[in-house]
């Protein structure tokens, strides 16, 4: 090519720090009185209550009880966290998860006549057992006396104590056995020095006679995370704890999963004597390790994390694998190995003489490296075997998401192979750490050619809101008929198929390096997570299944621009006012439609006892096609309007973003750390067109701190089909401000594949 046209960067050069734009908040329809309220909830107060007299001494840790209250369905937004009633009674926030309930009464007519349940906040709050039974006792007849009490208490749905709901699904994996290990989440709000809840649950365990290793508990945001051995019979005496979160099978660690066997005969190999591309870009691959004699040590450095067993030989074949695919990616027999983008550190993580919560040890090896050092790009392609659930995240998402919060590192995890397990009992879906917010969870494609589809094998969404598009898209995994061709013995080297999310993984993390490698200026991690899902495509109707679609694997489709389009990646730091508005570059002069592709990406900090309200970040993004003008007075029934900003039209909205079925919550997607639409417009609706970005905050729920150094990107592409030249006319309508990325010295321009 002789003249490639590059993506174009320093799009931030076309934004300006502005005011927050002010939100219209209209009045609030309310479902019930405080009087009604108070009638309602009385005799579930009461029976509260009379649960919790019904418990041990022992499971009151501190003689403290949990309750669960349900918020009406209307009460999701931060703004109606019932704080006065909280500190009112004397309570303290433990955590919430989501719930579908249908509510005694409904507000919306629209949720009345679809007759679904709706999503609804699950509070955990701890208090004085004592206090919780007197106030249980006195509810039909209590009057608080102030009104923003009342107002809180009316927006109460249900009350109850934590119930055998805790105890997840256990399998037959243990079926021989007397007793069984488990891992135990318990409500521990994040302090330093508390140790009391779990003391507690440790002297409640000795007094049952059950098994319980404190030394092991994990503590990630307010939750612990710790083992146990129980017996069948004992389940429902632990289940008494009142701080208990979640009771579950501890979980196995399968990063061998059959579905990676191999396929066909091998065939030899030959390596080049070829530097990566980008030997200063730093990766990671976590996995079980390479045979003796691997042969890649011009590329790879091997290392055993800390604790690690002996050398598992599965578990190096399966590494072996893996490493191939994100040095080469898929190879082709008879063909030259591609250059690797990158040089990696090869972590085994993974040995032999692991227990039964082997699961709690790889997490910790794992930590104990990205705590450590800071990484590019890190790959993870085993996990623990259980498919996600809305109620509550496993601690290697919540470990996982806190560790790349800082948004340096873009992490790509394979979903799992389970895509054919029991869709009724969710079986199917996603595991962790695949459905983290600040990673990138992979799934797997049978082919990459025309018709490709999702291998039967990769596991599906859709997986929690936040984190609702899960996976977030697919890379090419292989599948009987079209095997994944990756290194697969040593001395002398050879290579056969296989297939499996294992290897779908590192092949979108090669795409991301390939990206970063290509150029001399940085890409951001939240850009490089950007442009990837931006360039993927797929099927908006199987979104549940292949996330945002398929990532090429050819670099060329995702740093070049064809005729009719530009490509404009913007990189930028939230301002201090927590508003940017960022223009789009249309030319002057285009007729017909313009296409408008928009994908915006961040990385936050999360609450892991707070499953519905788990990011602590968002973007209320607001798309003005004229910015040259603000719209005149106008009256909204009686009331007369006066805009101050110019018009918004709708781009991201919960309509667009969660799937039919789902019953969408106003504000969910504002929560998401990635959103991507296309939207077509008329070229003479736009005028100096923008999008204005706040950043919102919240903390378990409601209002908390904003982070000083908040990086997001945004990834555009704007089309014309009257303007092949649209390219040039992009950048010169710029002034110039933007440009060409400029790529390294010596590397090749990459071409385009064939669609």
């Amino acid at each position: 090519m002789a003249n490639p046209r590059y993506l174009i960067g320093q799009g931030e050069k076309l934004s300006e720090e502005i005011a927050r734009a002010p939100r219209g908040m209209g009045d609030k329809a309310h479902p019930y009185s405080f009087t009604e309220a108070r009638r309602r909830l009385a005799p579930m107060w009461k029976g509260a209550a009379e649960a919790i007299e019904d418990l041990p001494d022992l499971a009151l840790p501190c003689g403290q009880a949990a309750l669960e209250v349900t918020l009406h369905p209307s009460y999701l937004a931060k703004s109606y966290y019932p704080g006065n009633l909280i500190r009112e009674l004397g309570l303290s926030h433990l955590g919430s998860r989501a719930v579908h309930i249908v509510p005694n009464k409904v507000v919306a007519a629209k949720a009345e006549e679809s007759g679904k349940a709706q999503p609804a906040p699950v509070l955990f709050l701890a208090g004085s057992a004592d206090a919780l039974i007197e106030f249980g006792e006195a509810a039909a007849s209590w009057s608080p006396g102030d009104e923003r009490i009342e107002d809180d208490f009316r927006r109460i749905e249900s009350i109850k104590t934590p119930g055998k709901n805790r105890l997840k699904r256990l399998t037959d994996r243990f079926a021989s056995r007397d007793t069984f290990p488990l891992e135990v989440v318990l409500h521990n709000p994040d302090q330093n020095t508390n140790n009391d809840i779990v003391g507690a649950f440790a002297d409640f365990m000795r007094s049952l006679d059950v098994w319980c290793d404190i030394d092991r508990r994990r503590q990630v945001g307010g939750l612990a995370f710790l083992p146990i051995i129980a017996g069948r019979e004992q389940l429902n005496d632990v289940l008494d704890f009142a701080f208990l979160r979640v009771l579950r099978e501890a979980p196995r660690i399968v990063p061998f999963d059959p579905v990676t066997r191999s396929i066909g005969s091998a065939f030899p190999v030959t390596l080049s004597d070829e530097d990566a591309v980008a030997p200063d870009l730093s990766v990671a691959i976590f996995d079980g390790g390479l045979p003796d004699d691997h042969g890649l040590e011009k590329w790879v450095t091997l290392h055993d994390a800390p604790g690690v067993g002996a050398p598992d030989a599965a578990g190096q074949r399966h590494g072996l694998a893996v490493t191939s695919a994100f040095l080469f990616g898929p190879l082709k027999q008879g063909e030259a190995l591609a250059r690797p983008y990158a040089n990696v550190d090869h972590w085994r993580v993974f040995g032999r003489g692991d227990d039964d919560f082997e699961a709690f040890d790889l997490l910790d090896r794992i930590e104990d490296v990205l705590s450590s050092r800071r990484y590019d790009f890190i790959n993870i392609s085993l996990g623990p075997s259980y498919a996600i659930d809305d109620d509550d995240v496993s601690p290697w998402t919540a470990r996982l998401d806190q560790l790349l919060a800082a948004g340096e590192t873009v992490a790509t995890i394979a979903c799992g192979n389970n895509g054919e397990n029991d869709r009724i009992g969710g079986l199917h879906r996603i595991q962790p750490p695949s459905d983290g917010v600040n990673m990138l969870g992979v799934g797997a494609a049978g082919s990459f050619g025309a018709g490709w589809k999702r291998a039967d094998y990769s596991a599906c969404g859709p997986g929690r809101s936040p984190g609702y598009v899960k996976p977030d898209f697919v890379a090419f995994g292989g599948s009987h008929g079209a095997p994944f061709l990756a290194l697969s013995t040593v001395s002398p080297l050879k290579a056969n198929g296989t297939m499996g999310t294992s290897f779908a993984a590192p092949v979108a993390m090669r795409s991301g390096a390939g990206m970063r490698a290509q150029f001399t200026e940085p890409l951001w991690a939240p850009a490089v997570k950007a442009l990837l899902v931006h360039q993927a495509a797929g099927d908006e109707m199987l979104r549940t299944e292949i996330g945002w679609g398929l990532v090429s694997h050819g670099l060329g489709d995702l740093i070049l621009c064809d005729d009719y389009e530009a490509h404009i990646v913007y990189q930028r730091q939230m301002p201090t006012t927590g508003a940017v508005r960022l223009y789009l570059p249309v030319p002057d002069g285009l007729t017909g439609n313009v296409e408008i592709k928009a994908t915006f990406s961040f990385y936050c900090e999360v609450d892991p006892e707070d499953a519905i309200n788990y990011t602590r970040g968002g973007l209320d993004i607001q798309f003005r096609p004229d910015t040259t003008r603000i719209p005149p007075p106008y009256y909204s029934g009686s009331k007369l309007i006066t805009p101050t900003v110019p018009a918004s039209d709708s781009f991201f909205s919960a309509k667009n973003f969660y799937a039919t079925e789902h019953m969408q919550r106003d504000d969910a997607q504002k929560w998401e750390t990635t959103l991507t639409r296309t939207k077509t417009k008329r070229a003479t609706s736009l005028a100096q067109p923008a999008f204005d970005v706040s950043y919102i905050n919240r903390e378990h729920g409601h209002s908390g701190r904003r982070p000083a150094t908040m990086k997001f990107a945004l990834a555009l592409t704007i089309r014309n089909r009257s303007a092949k030249d649209l390219y040039d006319r992009v950048i010169v309508s710029s002034g110039n401000r933007l440009q060409p990325m400029r790529p390294r010295a010596g590397v090749q321009v990459p071409i385009r594949l064939p669609k």
